[in-house]
């Protein structure tokens, strides 16, 4: 009941705008941790595994 009563009193417009994509306004790498990750990995054999 609430819902309809707004919708009626806002005239059916929406309070919010629809967008097509999303898209970051700024990429970041980190490539420290990356490296950090990676030698943590080997040092402990947790690596991928090679079939």
């Amino acid at each position: 009941m609430f819902g309809m009563l707004l919708h009626a009193l806002q005239g059916g417009r929406r309070d919010f705008a629809s967008l097509r994509s999303m898209q970051p306004s700024r990429y970041e790498v980190i490539v420290d941790e990356a490296v950090r990750l990676i030698g943590t990995l080997q040092a402990t054999g947790g690596g991928p595994t090679r079939g």
